[in-house]
């Protein structure tokens, strides 16, 4: 009876959003056990929304990921998929202008960067290398591993999706950087290459992983005190807290612990743990 009101009522009886790489998967792989966690949501009528900084084509380096996902707001919200074999929807973007000011800043603060262009093809960048390439190892391993998509930046500043400026290991974004930046959304995460350098994001002014979820929500008509959002770094802040319910896995940072309730580490029963929590919820509720 549950799962004939939730359809006929046509609007979705909660959310469960999430990160990915170090949430919902581990180095690219979702267990079974996750697999599991989401089938029964799915079978309740409760939707699962991927949340990720992934481009559409590493996305698809992740095996079963659309056995999880509802849909997929990528590039932590620049874009949107709404099934594999759709078209990516871009829903933000950097003007030349505002490309031309953030690349002035970070080449003025001798930061090495990368300039994606806009979604769908988001995967393609020009970059600057300031840094001799052994002070950034990190910076070095995304160039190798994307080089086919990767060309020099030449000066001539077209839109972007976003900016990314990656640190050394051991570097943080110092204050005076972040203030420069402030007129856009700049956040900073643990680099899903070698888990150690500093990746810090610039986005549009007001695009976050929080407000695609809200903007989402909305067009879905779920209310936000029935959303439960689960992340593992600080670029999942947003949602987290715009989120009725902010979960965070074992494994981040101690900040975000102090700050949201801690669930298992992802992989070992983080993910299955806040699908049974929306679920007893939302059971409670209805």
């Amino acid at each position: 009876m549950m799962i004939l009101m939730f359809h006929m009522s046509g609007q979705p009886p909660g959310l469960l959003a999430t990160d990915l790489d170090g949430t919902l998967a581990v180095g690219g792989i979702i267990n079974k056990t996750d697999l599991a966690a989401a089938e029964s949501l799915k079978a309740r009528g409760i939707p699962i929304l991927v949340i990720t900084g992934r481009n559409p084509k590493s996305m698809k380096k992740v095996e079963n990921l659309w056995g999880v996902a509802d849909e997929i707001l990528f590039s932590s919200g620049s874009g949107l998929l709404t099934a594999p074999q759709a078209l990516p929807t871009e829903r933000a973007r950097l003007s030349p202008g505002d490309v031309a000011e953030i690349t002035a800043i970070v080449t003025d603060a001798g930061e090495d960067y990368c300039v994606l262009d806009p979604v769908p093809a988001n995967h393609q960048f020009s970059w600057k290398c300031r840094r001799p390439h052994q002070e950034n190892p990190d910076f070095v391993s995304r160039m190798n591993i994307y080089a086919e998509w990767a060309r020099p930046d030449i000066g001539s500043p077209g839109p972007a999706s976003q900016v990314l400026v990656i640190f050394p290991p051991g570097i943080t974004p110092g204050s005076g950087l972040k203030k420069a930046l402030s007129k856009w959304s700049v956040f900073h995460s643990s680099s899903p290459i070698d888990h150690e350098s500093i990746w810090l994001e610039i986005f549009p002014s007001g695009m976050t992983k929080g407000s695609a979820l809200a903007e989402w929500c909305l067009m879905k008509n779920i209310d936000r005190e029935r959303v439960l959002a689960l992340g593992n770094d600080f670029n999942d802040e947003a949602m987290l807290s715009w989120a009725g319910m902010g979960r965070v896995v074992e494994n981040a940072p101690q900040a975000l612990k102090e700050r949201f309730t801690v669930l298992p580490p992802a992989g070992q029963g983080g993910f299955t743990a806040a699908a049974m929590e929306i679920l007893e919820l939302l059971q409670r509720i209805w």
